[in-house]
């Protein structure tokens, strides 16, 4: 699942996550500072790449124009504060500061394993004139468990449970220009995960380790142009470098297959680049049929074969103000996670993930 919050990809939006994945019990987003939300299950345009299943954006607010303000908030499972307004008359900023409790009801109630997080969102919107704009993000998520190992029973019961840390955060400032017949937009973003797995026996000897970064830096311009009326033509393009490195250790051990891996450590580092760009065209024809066709290109230097070329397109007829019917479809790629080209050279051989989807 694709996650973009004002214009920024986020690697994964919740708390505890699954290195690879975009699962979590808890998003880090402060839903008190969005603006709006766009969902698509599938069949999303060609504007969004290297992911299979859904697109998430996130529209966050400005800071309040009148004067400072803010709030303290308790909820079900953390507390925090939030703050925002104007610095000035063109600088607006918004601010808030998240941390769980969790840990203070599970060690009074004498819990073996105890979870904590936090989480930090900031933003500042600087208005240069009309047509010209800036802003900053930084969102950030910090997650830890603990163990209480007082005695054997504990040390058992915890033996069973993996303890995950992992720190991560998205920060980047973007450009808006804003011209007679559209919009143009560049943006310079970095997102970081520092993913720290292990599991100890009772005895608390490591059984599992796994400390994983995951640093990635992108620069992506958009163009938006109205040619006519009803008709819009989008231009894209996007460079992303990564860094990745992995400590991994695992006790040696026999599968359900009756096989024993050959690897008990490994230790990896890695730089990557990703590249994509797309085009789109979207008209309405006879106040009725709304289509839209584009192609988008990516393509991963971890892997041999790592290009693809991701055609896609839509078409709507509306009945009515409050009725329509839609059919969309394309090809679409995500690339193996970083982790799976860790172990071997020979992985390097794995082909993106592929989907069609047909949608209506």
């Amino acid at each position: 699942n694709l996650s973009i919050v004002d214009g920024f990809v986020v690697p994964n939006i919740n708390h505890f996550g699954s290195q690879g994945a975009t699962g979590g019990p808890l998003s880090f987003i402060n839903l008190d500072y969005v603006r709006g939300t766009t969902f698509s299950s599938g069949g999303f345009p060609v504007l969004y790449g290297d992911k299979l299943s859904s697109v998430l954006r996130i529209d966050l607010q400005e800071g309040r124009s009148g004067s400072i303000g803010g709030k303290a908030t308790i909820a079900a499972t953390q507390f925090g504060f939030n703050v925002d307004g104007p610095i000035n008359e063109n600088l607006s900023f918004i601010l808030s500061g998240r941390r769980s409790y969790l840990d203070f009801i599970f060690n009074a109630a004498g819990f073996n394993f105890v979870p904590e997080y936090y989480d930090l969102l900031a933003k500042l919107s600087y208005k240069i004139d009309a047509q010209n704009y800036i802003s900053y993000l930084f969102v950030g998520a910090f997650d830890n468990v603990k163990f209480n190992n007082k005695d054997a029973e504990d040390r058992y019961d915890n033996s069973r449970i993996l303890g995950s840390a992992q720190n991560q955060y998205v920060t980047g400032i973007s450009y808006k220009h804003l011209f007679k017949k559209g919009i143009f937009t560049l943006s310079l973003s970095r997102n970081f995960v520092d993913y720290d797995a292990t599991q100890k026996d009772s005895l608390l000897n490591p059984v599992f380790k796994n400390l994983s970064r995951e640093g990635e830096n992108e620069l992506k311009a958009d163009l938006v142009f109205k040619p006519g009326d009803f008709s819009e033509l989008n231009i894209g393009a996007s460079a992303k470098f990564i860094k990745f490195s992995a400590d991994i250790k695992l006790n040696s051990f026999r599968t359900s297959f009756g096989e024993v891996l050959d690897i008990t450590s490994l230790t990896a580092k890695n730089n990557f680049a990703k590249y994509g760009f797309y085009t789109q065209y979207s008209d309405i024809l006879f106040s009725r049929i709304i289509f839209s066709a584009g192609v988008r290109g990516d393509y991963f230097d971890g892997i041999n074969d790592g290009f693809r070329l991701s055609p896609r397109g839509s078409l709507s007829y509306m009945f009515s103000d409050r009725t329509s019917v839609t059919l969309s479809g394309g090809l679409y790629s995500q690339a193996p996670s970083y982790i799976w080209l860790a172990a071997y050279p020979q992985n390097r051989d794995l082909k993106p993930v592929k989907v069609t989807q047909i949608i209506a």
